[in-house]
């Protein structure tokens, strides 16, 4: 736990400036420039960020705070993302239980619920005897 905290600490401490301040932004002079390039201009000096993938972005960026401002390796991320997913997993297959039971114990004490309910089953046991059928089959 203490090397944990101290990383926290860390990252706590190298983004306390930029957390701590207020900021406004504008893109006046930006808007100006775009306007008075030329075509050639805009091909050489790309700085429209409307054209970034944004989620690509993202990910390179948290990657480099990682790695470069924080210091930390970056030898753990595939288990940590492994173990992300197994989480996500235990969280759906909860939610899952979760709604049936909460159906069968509510909502099925009425015969019309009790309908809904065998139909919705029918319909999953059907899809996943299609998925089983198609994914024997050889193209």
């Amino acid at each position: 736990m203490m090397k944990t905290i101290t990383r926290l600490h860390k990252a706590m401490m190298v983004l306390e400036y930029f957390t701590s301040h207020s900021w406004a932004w504008n893109t006046d002079n930006i808007s100006m420039l775009m306007a008075q390039m030329s075509p050639e201009d805009k091909k050489v000096f790309n700085f429209d960020v409307r054209q970034l993938n944004w989620a690509e972005y993202m990910e390179s960026y948290c990657m480099g705070t990682k790695k470069y401002v924080l210091n930390e390796d970056l030898s753990g991320l595939p288990a940590a993302r492994k173990h992300l997913n197994k989480l996500r997993n235990i969280r759906y297959a909860f939610n899952t239980i979760m709604v049936v039971l909460f159906w069968r114990v509510f909502i099925a004490r009425s015969q019309m619920a009790r309908n809904i309910w065998y139909f919705v089953v029918s319909l999953c046991f059907k899809f996943l005897s299609y998925f089983r059928a198609s994914s024997t089959m050889r193209y």
